[in-house]
């Protein structure tokens, strides 16, 4: 998967049942000089997203760790290079982009597809075949690059294969992708899944052969060989792909490309591409894409030098935004921060009563609102996916049947004691009779995990532990807890890219885990070979990949719950609460409105989806 160095990487309940299932020349802080009017009359449109400039180790491999801006974890990343389609989460059904359609099929030989028609809701899964085995997908005619020639099923293919080097989850489904003709190709599924189409045409933005063909044609050479990346090809491969470095910019679809010129460490500004399909559909000349976490970027939002910007602005902050007349916006995420664990190293917290314990002694309600106030949200039914979806998946008694972890110190220091810890005086002390000290490592600039990161080390500090809280700067806390450094960490749990639940089951148990070995790492070295106590022994990745195996919501329910009930046990990772938006939204300076709060674009995960591309792709935005 690609390795994001910040959390924008799933689903409003209005209308969205099917939908949740499947899936101007003021001044500006130091280093960022004035933002004024472009010199040569072009309109802009101003937002803001953090990247690694090129002086500080970015680079334009968007497949790996500080690639700038790539998709799909990037909101601007896909107005560059464009998905083959998007997604509607309030009524579940696509706009085609890249792609003009695709259909499920049993076997290879049927390529014909049936594609969308303008203005008409574009669902393939609803007609899927049960016993589907393959996914076409057929071009849009006239889509091309920047640098003028047309986009491939050669391009599409090769991207496939570039994101098996990277491990991508995608390939747990699928084991071949082909080329059928210059605008059709086809993948096989060799476990049959909904979430492929989640995969290939959302999560897979086509980037071209002439960049990345060498490498895809590597994978299929490695992997087409039966080995993998343990074995030695596959290792100098990925350690290859990790290190690839591009000349520039890849040539984009979409109606923004990258200006290298134009990189600093605080902004950066993205040109209309005039090659691009949907040039005429976007009223903007450029985007200056301001860089920086929430620290850096809350001034400059104030300052009303920013039309859109997706940080977790603190509570005093937003309370600014809101009297000076910037709206907020609260889409939700479906995601939010939790506690991770060293397992590799924190061998007392391999006992799941552990963890239990310290879930019991949390107020997550507090740390919510400390944190972000109305946006934080604290879990409820701790099942390792947002909790608009559970009653979804989950029957009223299997729901009824989940552990809520309620505020409970008592039972906290009760279950704590049963996994060998004891009290001395006010303090806690670890199995082994040395002290309960440990750090808490959270991304010093994300203004709502750092505020949550400090309450968490207070609270459990309270408690009798001692938390020594670590801000880390934002792109290298994720790099030490894939490399093992660390003891507790706040990262992210759930998903905020995609609705179905095994996504969010895929964050639990691989991103930090099995997939850290991407940053040449072991992460939390949670065993996905363990045992239950009300399942037995399991094996975690199976358990995974089957939570999406089968080609309806009936065939993936009993695995979901099952998976829903195992997470809920074992705690991997703690959940603390679901961050919805206090987006900036700033109206009537570079651009008139954004969609009004009963709109159906708001029940998008704003990460995922999201606002600003889906209206340039459909022209819904005008420029003041």
């Amino acid at each position: 998967m690609v390795a994001s160095m910040n959390r924008r990487k799933f689903l409003g309940t209005a209308g969205a049942g099917f939908a949740a299932a499947m899936f101007t020349g003021a001044a500006m802080p130091g280093g960022f000089g004035k933002a004024v009017m472009a010199q040569d009359g072009g309109a802009e449109f101003h937002g803001a997203y953090p990247y690694t400039d090129p002086g500080a180790g970015g680079h334009y491999n968007t497949f790996v760790t500080n690639g700038i801006l790539p998709p799909p974890s990037s909101i601007y990343g896909e107005v560059m290079w464009a998905p083959l389609g998007m997604y509607f989460w309030a009524d579940a059904t696509w706009l085609p982009l890249v792609a003009a359609g695709w259909e499920f099929k049993v076997g290879a030989d049927d390529t014909e597809v049936a594609v969308a028609v303008e203005g008409e809701a574009y669902a393939p899964l609803n007609t899927a075949p049960a016993d589907a085995d393959h996914i076409v997908v057929k071009l849009r005619e006239g889509v091309n690059w920047s640098d003028g020639t047309p986009v491939t099923a050669q391009d599409c293919v090769d991207t496939i294969w570039c994101y098996r080097i990277m491990s991508n989850t995608a390939w747990r489904y699928i084991d071949d992708a082909q080329v059928v003709d210059d605008t059709t190709f086809i993948c096989h599924m060799s476990v049959p899944s909904t979430v492929v189409e989640r995969y290939v045409i959302r999560s897979m933005s086509p980037l071209p052969s002439s960049v990345y063909g060498e490498f895809a044609q590597k994978s299929r050479d490695v992997f087409g060989a039966g080995m993998t990346l343990d074995d030695d090809e596959g290792k100098q491969l990925l350690d290859e792909f990790n290190n690839f470095r591009p000349d520039g910019p890849a040539p984009v679809t979409g109606p923004f490309a990258i200006d290298p010129a134009s990189i600093t460490n605080a902004q950066m500004n993205l040109e209309k591409n005039a090659n691009s399909y949907w040039a005429d559909m976007v009223p903007f000349d450029r985007v200056v894409n301001f860089n920086g976490e929430t620290d850096t970027i809350s001034a400059v939002v104030l300052s009303k030098d920013i039309d859109y910007a997706t940080h977790g602005f603190s509570v005093a902050t937003e309370n600014q935004m809101i009297s000076d007349g910037i709206r907020v916006l609260r889409p939700p995420t479906y995601s939010g921060p939790g506690m991770l664990f060293n397992y590799g190293k924190l061998t007392e917290f391999q006992d799941a009563k552990a963890r239990q314990g310290l879930a019991h002694a949390i107020d997550r309600g507090q740390n919510g609102v400390i944190a972000l106030g109305q946006s934080g949200v604290a879990v409820q039914y701790m099942a390792g996916f947002a909790d608009a979806l559970v009653p979804l998946w989950l029957s009223e008694e299997e729901v009824a049947g989940l552990n809520t972890y309620e505020l409970d110190q008592d039972m906290a220091s009760a279950m704590l004691q049963e996994a060998g810890f004891t009290m001395d005086g006010d303090s806690w002390k670890k199995p082994d009779g040395s002290d309960a000290a440990y750090e808490l490592s959270f991304p010093a600039e994300f203004a709502d995990w750092s505020a949550a990161g400090q309450d968490l080390a207070e609270q459990l500090t309270e408690f009798g532990f001692e938390i020594d809280p670590r801000a880390i700067t934002y792109t290298q806390q994720p790099i030490d807890v894939d490399q093992g450094n660390f003891d507790f960490a706040i990262r992210g749990w759930g998903n905020s890219t995609n609705p179905h639940p095994h996504f969010s089951f895929t964050q639990a148990f691989f991103t930090h885990n099995t997939l850290a070995v991407n940053n040449g790492g072991t992460g939390t070295q949670f065993p996905l070979q363990t045992t239950s106590e009300a399942a037995g022994d399991v094996d975690l990745e199976a358990m995974v990949v089957a939570s999406a195996q089968g080609m309806s919501m009936d065939d993936q329910k009993a695995n979901v719950v099952a998976m829903a009930k195992t997470y809920n046990e074992l705690l991997p990772a703690i959940p603390l609460w679901e961050r919805f938006g206090n987006n900036c939204a700033l109206e009537g300076v570079r651009l008139v409105a954004w969609p009004a709060d009963d709109d159906p674009l708001l029940k998008q995960s704003f990460y995922a989806d999201n606002i600003p591309a889906m209206m340039w792709f459909q022209g819904l935005m005008e420029a003041v």
